[in-house]
């Protein structure tokens, strides 16, 4: 695990130098330019040395961004950007995937590519403390907020992400959790069928009660909580990218109708489905 172990000291010593200084927030455009990196993960880059030199698209357009040591870049789904690695500088690049969480340490020198590459996956789904952090971050991003709260709530995410590397190596795996990252995988795939806790147990041969406790025990949260942030997450990606009609978001999210989809998303967001395109929409 010299990876893990790599990556774990250069984020200690990264966090007792002090706290995070400014975050830029990258955002949607109609185009990206060639090369640039395109995924459907949120990602957030912290320069713990030298300076980092990137473009991302901001407010729908191309923007540069010369980050230095303390300052964050926060990249939501579907969103891209472009380094420059003709620099000298030490990145720390935090991949925010469904099962996994990706972790890559980059070094440059003044060359056209990175010199030097460290990565390691933390083999476990973010869990209830690190999902409400990263979902915090996205909405400060989506309203375009760079102020110390989102930098503090970056921090944590870090810390977070720090965490687990820790928790991997003195514990492994077991079958429990191995049971429900397979069920986490096919409700993030079957979010938008006509699904059940009942009709999931019968497809892993369990009971409902025991489904219920893997969630639990887990993921930290309910069964039914967790398929309804799938379904709301992707609620606001149809609302801010497309332009379709209530009813056929609902029906392309697993909501029975677009009335109760919007009880459902004005609990969890505490905005209205038109609120919230109104001010996301790209």
């Amino acid at each position: 695990m010299l990876e893990s172990a790599t990556i774990a000291r250069q984020i200690d010593g990264f966090l007792s130098n002090g706290r995070l200084r400014r975050i830029w927030f990258a955002s949607h455009t109609d185009e990206y330019p060639r090369n640039a990196f395109l995924v459907k993960f949120a990602r957030m880059v912290v320069v713990l040395e030298g300076t980092y030199l990137t473009a991302i698209g901001h407010r729908g357009q191309y923007h540069e961004v010369e980050a230095r040591q303390g300052d964050v870049i926060y990249i939501p789904s579907q969103t891209w950007d472009l380094p420059d690695w003709n620099t000298r500088g030490k990145v720390l690049t935090l991949l925010f995937g469904h099962y996994q969480i990706g972790m890559s340490l980059t070094i440059s020198d003044h060359q056209a590519k990175a010199s030097s590459v460290v990565k390691y996956s933390a083999p476990d789904p973010m869990q209830q403390e690190g999902l409400y952090l990263e979902k915090a971050l996205c909405e400060s991003a989506l309203a375009a907020r760079d102020n110390g709260t989102a930098a503090c709530i970056a921090e944590g995410l870090l810390r977070y992400c720090r965490g687990k590397i820790e928790d991997h190596r003195y514990s492994h795996t077991g079958r429990s959790n191995d049971k429900w990252r397979a069920i986490s995988m096919y409700l993030q795939k079957n979010f938008s069928a006509k699904i059940t806790r009942e009709s999931v147990a019968l497809e892993y041969g369990i009971s409902p009660n025991h489904l219920s406790r893997l969630f639990r025990e887990e993921g930290g949260m309910g069964f039914n909580e967790y398929l309804t942030l799938v379904r709301i997450d992707r609620t606001k990606m149809l609302l801010s990218q497309y332009q379709m009609n209530m009813s056929e978001i609902a029906a392309r999210t697993g909501f029975k109708d677009s009335s109760y989809m919007g009880r459902v998303f004005r609990k969890h967001t505490g905005m209205t489905l038109g609120e919230y395109r109104a001010k996301y929409a790209a």
